[in-house]
């Protein structure tokens, strides 16, 4: 794959959804790009589908399970090695793969399935649980031990996965996995693997406490009560990721004090280590009703993270609103305006601890009614009900000498019954907000994206 390196603070974590791109035609082995502008063509040998496998003699299993989990690496291949796509376009064809591995259709059929591993056996992406997503794998324990310690690393056709036979529910069954480069680092993509939910291990969310919650966003009913709620909780959350990874940072520099003289090594650590933690932004402090944090870049609006749906991580937010809220259609646009006084110039304007509204319209989980079908393909908004969200600048290199700025956007929203007077923006500033200290240089900097940036060529 075609790789380069970038020396700047975004990072390995805004592809967090990680996966691949695909809209079949004709045959398996010929699909097109999302956008119809591209059709990708594979070897028909590792023409195998789940369904293939699930109907194989126990003779060919193993063989027809190694097939299909080429089959499925060559697609992340081709999307990655597909250099008229640039990082964003790359990203978005990964999100649309990640929904559709989890549909019936060609990579998911009765008990074979795509999921991926990362390096310390946090789930990234799971076929047929994703209410699983980092929850980790004991690595110790087969048959992941066999399929994540594969000395393979490539994601070309030409690989040759790792097997492994294990028990399940009384029956043999065959896993294979083979590991990948991907743009959140390494990753072991399996496929086979059919389990219980209880060989994981959930993340020990305990230290993940807000003194606002969502329910209590969500509860009020007097709509300025709530929005300063709104206004608390996000400013919580960000004081909730200040404190968890100031202990991952301290966990990880204790286990190997030299690692603090390698940025890119320890970057690549605390960003394996915060997808061990993410589903804790789905307990119910953090997430209930419609209320939910979202964390993005500010200057591609990269969801790094959104605790409604993980689908969406790596997914920019640049969308189109159809009947937009005042004079910006588009979503990213508006967000950007709202941060810089007006003038959306993140580049000059964009400065820790700005802060403002925006009206717009989006999905509100509560419904099924506002959906939009295949929003991501037709880069349009999810949803109809019209959201207004809080969100806030924080400069998480906090000021440290020798360190550029490095901005995140902390954000989340309440669904409004009406529009109201304004034009569906308002712009604040204030002084007060969150700031990381200088011992937490490294902490939600160095975990969301690591100081080397791995981006295509384009």
């Amino acid at each position: 794959m075609k790789f380069r390196i970038h020396a700047i603070s975004l990072s390995l974590f805004f592809a967090l959804a990680l996966c691949f791109s695909f809209s079949i035609e004709a045959s398996a082995h010929d699909y097109e790009r999302s956008d119809g502008q591209k059709t990708y063509t594979h070897s028909p040998d590792i023409d195998v589908s789940a369904e293939d496998v699930e109907n194989a003699s126990a003779a060919d299993k193993e063989e027809m399970t190694r097939k299909f989990l080429l089959h499925t690496a060559t697609h992340l291949h081709l999307i990655q090695a597909d250099e008229s796509l640039g990082l964003i376009e790359t990203a978005r064809e990964m999100v649309i793969f990640e929904k559709k591995s989890r549909e019936l259709g060609t990579f998911n059929h009765g008990d074979t399935y795509v999921a991926g591993i990362t390096r310390r056996g946090a789930v990234r992406n799971h076929g047929r649980y994703q209410d699983l997503f980092s929850s980790r794998y004991d690595l110790e324990e087969d048959p992941v031990r066999t399929l994540t310690s594969a000395d393979i690393l490539s994601s070309d056709e030409n690989a040759e996965p790792r097997c492994a036979a294990y028990q399940y529910e009384g029956q043999s069954r065959i896993a294979c996995g083979i590991r990948q480069i991907s743009l959140s680092g390494v990753i072991t993509t399996t496929a086979g693997f059919h389990h219980a939910e209880d060989v994981l291990t959930s993340p020990d969310c305990s230290a993940f406490t807000l003194a606002v919650t969502a329910k209590q966003v969500e509860d009020e009913t007097d709509l300025d009560t709530k929005r300063d709620l709104l206004r608390q909780y996000v400013q919580g959350v960000i004081g909730v990721f200040s404190t968890i990874q100031g202990s991952l940072l301290a966990e990880i520099t204790t286990e190997d004090p030299t690692i603090l003289g390698d940025l890119q090594r320890l970057g690549a650590e605390m960003n394996a280590r915060i997808r061990e933690k993410t589903i804790c932004f789905r307990e119910e402090q953090f997430y209930y009703g419609s209320i939910y944090a979202f964390v993005m870049d500010p200057v591609r609006g990269v969801s790094f993270l959104n605790g409604l749906d993980f689908d969406l991580h790596g997914l920019s937010v640049s969308l189109t609103d159809p009947n937009p809220i005042g004079d910006e259609p588009n979503i990213l646009a508006a967000f950007q305006k709202a941060l810089t006084d007006g003038t959306g110039n993140v580049e000059d304007d964009l400065t820790h601890g700005s802060n403002g509204t925006v009206i717009y319209h989006w999905d509100d989980p509560r419904t099924e009614e506002d959906n939009v079908e295949d929003y991501i393909a037709k880069g349009v908004v999810p949803g109809t009900s019209i959201k207004e969200s809080y969100l806030e600048v924080v400069d998480v290199a906090g000021g440290a000498p020798g360190f550029p700025p490095a901005y995140f956007v902390f954000g989340s929203g309440i669904y409004l019954e009406e529009e109201g007077d304004d034009d569906g923006c308002a712009v604040a500033s204030v002084d007060n907000a969150p700031r990381s200290a200088l011992l937490n240089l490294f902490l939600i900097a160095s975990v969301l994206f690591p100081v080397v940036f791995l981006r295509k060529r384009i």
